[in-house]
């Protein structure tokens, strides 16, 4: 297996591929636990589902884009634990707002406010993103990015301690 490196600057809708694929696989094949770290972040579009092609998954996302708490509450709905690190600003509220109203209550979501966080990254149990990209607009579309995507799994383990010993998990 190897890692497959981005740089946005030149490939920006590559980005918004591999985070919709990654997000789909999520859907069919939900991984146990979820890390998202991302300083910044927003309410983005991660799936283009306006040719309804993927509406079988899930049918109220019916010809529109589907944003990430939309995604990130199926997720949580159907058992798969999910942490997300941000930091503690006033840009990110938005986003804790919208997430909260989706899932309401649920022992499957832990959202950690940290002041100085810098790290990005999305880790599933068979794959790891990383780089310099928030998850926002900007990170995703219009600003010069670096990411890699690992699917190997010797690679995808240290990192998922490295998180878990980071952020912990959810029982």
């Amino acid at each position: 297996m190897s890692t497959r490196y981005i740089h946005s600057s030149k490939s920006s809708w590559e980005i918004a591929d591999l985070l919709q694929s990654i997000f789909l696989m999520e859907l069919l094949y939900p991984s146990k636990s979820i890390w998202i770290s991302s300083p910044w972040i927003s309410d983005i579009s991660v799936i283009d589902n306006r040719s309804n092609q993927f509406v079988s998954i899930e049918p109220s996302w019916a010809n529109r884009q589907v944003t990430l708490t939309e995604v990130v509450a199926k997720l949580v709905e159907m058992d798969t634990r999910i942490i997300i690190g941000l930091n503690d600003t006033e840009h990110n509220k938005s986003f804790i707002n919208t997430l909260n109203s989706r899932v309401g209550e649920s022992s499957n979501l832990r959202i950690i406010r940290r002041a100085l966080l810098h790290a990005k990254g999305l880790i599933g149990d068979h794959y790891y993103l990383g780089g310099s990209m928030n998850f926002t607009f900007n990170g995703i579309s219009l600003n010069e990015e670096t990411v890699f995507f690992v699917e190997d799994p010797a690679e995808v383990a240290h990192n998922r301690i490295s998180f878990i010993n980071k952020w912990g998990q959810i029982e």
